[in-house]
């Protein structure tokens, strides 16, 4: 966990901008399939960025009421 926390923060801030990006996006996400597809779409785009992703992915759904 170190490892993708030197990451982050050796991107010069980048990290904190990519982390509210995400939160803004997982915030906004419904059930419907435009949005699933946009937000799929945001993470292929932004893949060279794929442990954050996953990291606030699993931030969320630890959020979520359903799990």
């Amino acid at each position: 966990m170190a490892a993708g926390n030197d990451a982050a923060s050796s991107q010069g801030g980048r990290g904190s901008a990519l982390d509210s990006a995400l939160d803004r996006r997982f915030q906004g996400v419904t059930n419907t399939m435009e949005s699933i597809q946009g937000l799929s779409t945001w993470c292929i785009e932004n893949k060279k960025h794929n442990s954050a992703v996953v990291r606030s992915w699993i931030k969320w759904l630890r959020k979520c009421e359903c799990c």
